[in-house]
């Protein structure tokens, strides 16, 4: 079988500005896990996979919680 019956023919794309949950956004409605990041120079710069946007999600979450954490056990 090739390739070209299984790709993305309209591939969605970000840049490295945009917002994290934009691009997650656009991977939940498309149902993809991968999205290009294109450079200024309009070439492929990199690649955002869902599990670089799960992980920075899991991080940020660990993080409010360890504020939480640190404001009710150190109120001021």
């Amino acid at each position: 079988m090739p390739v070209s019956d299984l790709m993305t023919r309209a591939v969605v794309t970000c840049t490295a500005d945009d917002n994290i949950d934009d691009v997650m956004a656009k991977m939940t409605r498309g149902r993809f896990r991968h999205v290009p990041v294109i450079g200024p120079d309009g070439r492929l710069a990199g690649l955002v996979s869902i599990g670089d946007v799960v992980k920075f999600h899991v991080e940020e979450v660990e993080h409010e919680a360890s504020a939480l954490r640190d404001y009710i056990l150190h109120p001021h």
